[in-house]
């Protein structure tokens, strides 16, 4: 009785807090947005409304076009290096926005690129691509070899077996790669914010505008009403379309396959490396500059304070946010029979763009403390992915583990305490780093809510790319992207110990 006690007060209090805090947030942006629903027919609105939506189509099919191939080749050769290549384009998704859209600027400025629309769109899809190649070949798996060896007896050549019976049968892991690169493209901030300036605005852009710019609240409120639609009803219908990454199908060796994924791979480390490059140089000069790496430990007036700061208050946040997603996973962790019902619930933050819940919540109370807020802001982004990684992570251990310990003597509640957390350790951890990656590289809702007191890394790379100082801006992208790889690497050395448990 008292386990089962125990194991619905953790349940409950993960549903509530997600719940609640959607509730409070969203809530606040009906009670503003409804009464002025009129007034998103504004031709400023109507047009980042069709820009957002035509932009991410064009983006949404760039990647899958760049991803499929890659899909395909992943889920079916063994190549040299292939794992290698695999982290380098997956490098990409993990990035800040924030640090994708300052390298395609200085390759936009440096000639190497046009401006206007395109860049926003090849920055979407360099964004997405690794991920929706991973979807593509978990979709691929699940094709038998034993059909592409019958078609190739039959004589059909590889474009006609990919065109008629690869392509057909692994359509559901290109639509939801599709579908995941369209919402995230409809919702992107920081990468048309400085690529497309005010003609090439999509409905984050314009919603943030609205607010700190115009100071229309109301207006800003029925736009995000607007926005919430769309991602809503794109979430969950991609939630009834999940792909198995069950990896079932035998790969072939191939040195000539190796060809495409190393030039993505290639695609994927040049703008990131432009970067770091440009960290080092100056940009009117180009010549060797290590000066600009000394004034860490100066005041700077483009931030109204030392650029230290940032770096600081990015890892005090994280921290703080990450440790209350910790408490909250752990307690997922011990709710195992209502599981379900929260990862459902976890449907409502993953359709609520940054923008909207940073809105929803300064809203709300304009009074507490900014670092709050962004608190509270990471924990809601960070909890969705960080509970599904935990579910991946301890979905295979068996009940008949904690059966055990209770055939040996201990109570359900001591074995569900002492053994079940025990062994779901492993997963807990990797989901401790992932939200602290998440919450690090945060953007969109850093940008809205940060004072000059409580500005992370992130914010920092924004103002100092909209002063025009390149070269700072490159150094705190730099920064923020040396922590996002140090959590993500402690994540991927954590899960390779997680052999035994069910961890793909």
């Amino acid at each position: 009785m008292r386990a089962g006690f125990l194991e619905l007060i953790a349940g409950l209090s993960v549903l509530t807090f997600i719940l609640l805090f959607w509730a409070l947030s969203s809530g606040r942006i009906l009670v503003e947005g409804l009464p002025h629903l009129g007034e998103i027919l504004d031709p400023a609105v109507i047009r980042s409304l069709r820009f957002s939506v035509w932009q991410a189509l064009l983006s949404g099919l760039i990647t899958v076009m760049i991803a499929t191939p890659l899909g395909y080749v992943n889920s079916t050769y063994d190549y040299p290096g292939r794992k290698l290549v695999e982290a380098f384009t997956t490098l990409p998704f993990t990035l800040p926005s924030s640090t994708v859209a300052l390298a395609f600027l200085l390759l936009v400025n440096a000639g190497l690129m046009p401006r206007g629309w395109i860049p926003i769109v090849l920055a979407h899809a360099y964004f997405n691509f690794g991920m929706v190649a991973q979807m593509v070949s978990s979709s691929l798996s699940t094709v038998s070899e034993r059909l592409e060896e019958a078609a190739e007896v039959l004589g059909a050549d590889w474009f006609d077996r990919f065109r008629r019976l690869i392509a057909p049968l692994a359509i559901k892991g290109i639509a939801y790669g599709f579908l995941l690169t369209f919402a995230l493209s409809f919702t992107s901030f920081a990468i048309p914010l400085l690529l497309g300036g005010p003609r090439y605005r999509t409905l984050e852009v314009e919603i943030y505008s609205l607010y700190k710019v115009l100071m229309n609240p109301n207006k800003a409120s029925a736009v995000a009403i607007l926005q919430l639609l769309v991602t809503m009803s794109l979430v969950l219908f991609m939630r009834e379309r999940e792909v198995s990454t069950l990896e079932v199908r035998r790969r072939k060796k191939s040195m000539l396959a190796s060809v495409y994924p190393w030039l993505t791979a290639t695609f994927s480390l040049l703008p990131l490396s432009y970067l770091l490059i440009r960290s080092l140089y100056d940009p009117m000069s180009g010549s060797l500059n290590l000066g600009e790496w000394a004034k860490l430990l100066s005041y700077d007036p483009t931030l109204g304070t030392h650029p230290l700061v940032p770096l600081v208050n990015t890892i005090v946040l994280s921290t703080e946010s990450t440790l209350m997603v910790f408490l909250l996973s752990t307690l997922f962790a011990l709710s195992s029979r209502m599981r379900k019902a929260i990862l459902a619930t976890t449907s409502l933050p993953l359709g609520t763009s940054s923008i909207t819940l940073a809105l929803g919540l300064f809203m709300l109370s304009r009074s507490m403390p900014r670092w709050i807020l962004m608190i509270l802001t990471y924990v809601f982004i960070a909890l969705p992915f960080t509970l599904r990684a935990i579910n991946a992570g301890i979905s295979g251990l068996s009940p008949e583990v904690i059966e055990a310990a209770e055939t040996l003597g201990m109570s359900r509640h001591d074995a569900l305490i002492k053994v079940g957390l025990a062994v779901a350790r492993p997963a807990l951890m990797v989901g401790l780093f992932y939200s602290l990656a998440l919450a690090t590289s945060e953007t969109t809702a850093s940008y809205f809510l940060a004072s000059t007191e409580t500005q992370t890394l992130t914010v920092a790379t924004l103002k100092y790319a909209g002063a025009r100082r390149f070269q700072m801006a490159s150094i705190m992208s730099v920064l923020v992207v040396f922590l996002t790889s140090l959590y993500l690497g402690l994540k991927w050395a954590v899960e390779a110990r997680m052999k035994w448990l069910k961890s793909k």
